[in-house]
């Protein structure tokens, strides 16, 4: 069984991994979301306990590898939309392709699809760009998740481990924010508080679930905060930044 600790050191590595790649080449990054997108698509129809999981796991797959094409293809989060389109189609193909008498049918399309946005969402690492203030970016955000993640893993019980993860988090955004001009305080005081409540979201969430101590499932459920957490850090930096 793998403990919630070790589930909080992957998660940070994860994102530290994308703060490091940030500064090398462009394929470099792109390497670091595919892997973490491909690990928990693997991985999360395990941690739901979804029927039919080879399907489930195929769409995941198919639906992140659409995604980060198109953004790649076109640098454009739209078309990253049409790929989600795509795999919410796929969930629902995947299930008429079923040949079990398709037992919890609404579960596992609710399954699936909820994937398919995680895995869609990475993409928004990459769509930030990879200029010096789109890197300064990207830096912030990897930073407050991987401060974050630290937090989890320390012995801290109940509301006071999250609420210590949430205020670290946030911490840790307001302080690289001041040293990095090009994002400032605002942004990344934002973008640790948004980090900081999705790692506490998911440590107490997902560490209840009997599936989450096997190595795919304990594996997708310690990438799901860094895969969604493309697009919010996205999104902030659009609005904040410009």
């Amino acid at each position: 069984m793998i403990s919630g600790a070790f589930r909080a050191v992957v998660t940070a590595v994860a994102a530290a991994g994308i703060g490091i790649t940030a500064f090398g080449d462009r394929p470099l990054l792109v390497g670091t979301i595919a892997g973490i997108v491909t690990v928990f698509a693997v991985g999360w129809p395990t941690l739901l306990g979804l029927p039919a999981r080879r399907g489930a796991v195929a769409v995941l797959l198919l639906t992140a590898a659409a995604g980060l094409t198109a953004l790649l293809v076109w640098e454009d989060l739209l078309y990253v939309a049409v790929a989600l389109g795509l795999g919410v189609v796929g969930a629902f193909v995947h299930e008429m392709l079923r040949r079990d008498g398709r037992p919890r049918l609404v579960e596992s399309v609710s399954g699936v699809v909820t994937g398919a946005v995680v895995v869609a969402s990475a993409a928004g690492w990459l769509a930030v760009g990879s200029g010096p203030v789109a890197v300064a970016l990207l830096l912030v955000g990897a930073v407050t998740l991987t401060a974050g993640s630290a937090c989890t893993a320390l012995p801290i019980p109940g509301w006071l481990g999250s609420a210590t993860t949430i205020v670290i988090a946030a911490a840790a955004g307001l302080l690289v924010g001041s040293l990095i001009e090009a994002v400032g305080l605002l942004a990344g005081g934002l973008i640790g508080l948004s980090a900081g409540v999705l790692i506490a979201a998911v440590h107490a969430l997902f560490g209840q679930f009997p599936a989450s101590g096997r190595p795919t499932a304990a594996l997708a459920a310690a990438m799901l905060p860094v895969a969604v957490s493309g697009v919010p850090v996205y999104v902030l930096g659009r609005v904040l930044l410009g």
